[in-house]
């Protein structure tokens, strides 16, 4: 990792979603956590002051460890035992079938590079009976918004560190193995429609037939 990706990439990401609007998207999402948690996209720990008391403990992944001391003083307030993983969501996870109870994504779908395998993945670690939540940003409905997403969208992957601003994301959940039972479609409120289109609902896995 190199200066800019280490350390003001994460600055900037964070500042940019420790809003009160963000915080409150974060606990509509994860009010639905119980028990056993795999959060995917760790990052730096925002998601922690957010699950409800159903929450049992969180096994927490990233590709990288950043702001530390940040991290460590979240983790420590947390009234559960957090675990943390450097670990590729594509790959294999250290854990058995059917494993967690529920599996959470906040705003980091966009920028998992194999993000098929990543879904099937979570969807392996998955109990039949567990919920992915999630809360994304990703490809506009409106034909303008899209065609302009394309267009800034290599930009936005290197500046933002992997970021893609025009992910179907609903589509790549179920390509990867979920079938969602809810989902709210809206632009954040003070935010552009080429960043803000926002996804945030609920899928179970599906069953029944081979999806690798």
């Amino acid at each position: 990792m190199g200066l800019y990706s280490e350390h003001i990439f994460p600055r900037l990401m964070e500042s940019g979603l420790t809003s009160d609007v963000h915080r409150r998207y974060r606990r509509r999402v994860l009010s639905r956590a119980r028990g056993n948690v795999l959060e995917v996209g760790f990052g730096t720990g925002l998601n922690l002051e957010c699950y409800p008391t159903s929450v049992h403990r969180v096994t927490g992944i990233d590709p990288a460890a950043v702001l530390e001391r940040r991290v460590r003083a979240r983790v420590a307030r947390a009234p559960f035992p957090v675990e943390r993983m450097i670990h590729d969501a594509a790959d294999r996870l250290p854990c058995p079938d059917a494993h967690f109870d529920t599996v959470t994504s906040t705003w980091t779908l966009c920028s998992i590079a194999r993000v098929r395998e990543a879904l099937l993945e979570l969807r392996r670690a998955l109990k039949p009976s567990g919920e992915l939540l999630f809360l994304e940003h990703g490809r506009n409905e409106k034909g303008w918004v899209s065609r302009l997403q394309d267009t800034l969208n290599p930009v936005q992957n290197v500046v933002a560190c992997g970021c893609n601003v025009n992910r179907k994301i609903d589509a790549e959940i179920e390509r990867g193995g979920f079938r969602i039972i809810e989902l709210d479609r809206f632009t954040m409120p003070g935010v552009p429609r080429v960043l803000g289109s926002v996804y945030l609902g609920v899928a179970k896995p599906r069953q029944g037939r081979r999806l690798a």
